[in-house]
């Protein structure tokens, strides 16, 4: 570990967060990337976010109540933890679906120019009230 990486919360150790952690914990994430997300759930009430390492720009995660709800990686991806319902309506609008961390994932190209402008803070919302649920 170098001394900018962090471990993973112990909040975050749980089954429901079991397959995202190990879906995710080789990518990186571009800063324009992690820029949006963060960006999405500034306003929402008791969200945290994390970065094992922002110096390498590492993944971002997004949890609340001990449940990740959303993350960036790579140069052009957010993805969102939905339910049924609104994963539905995320693929209708322009998401694909992400089954590796989970069925209940959605992820999103943020920087596309052939698709009108995804709803980035709409999507983390809807994220943020299932894991709250």
């Amino acid at each position: 570990m170098t001394d900018t990486e962090q471990g993973i919360p112990d909040v975050l150790k749980h089954s429901r967060n079991e397959a995202v952690l190990e879906f995710i914990k080789d990518f990186s994430a571009h800063s324009d990337v992690a820029v949006v997300l963060e960006e999405a759930v500034a306003r929402l009430g008791d969200v945290q976010t994390f970065c094992p390492d922002p110096l390498r720009y590492r993944y971002v995660l997004a949890f609340t109540k001990k449940i990740i709800f959303g993350f960036a990686m790579g140069s052009n991806m957010i993805a969102f933890r939905l339910n049924p319902l609104f994963k539905g309506r995320a693929l209708e609008t322009g998401g694909s679906d992400l089954s590796e961390p989970g069925p209940d994932w959605v992820s999103f190209v943020p920087f596309r120019d052939d698709w009108p402008e995804i709803d980035f803070k709409f999507w983390a919302l809807k994220a943020y009230l299932c894991a709250r649920s």
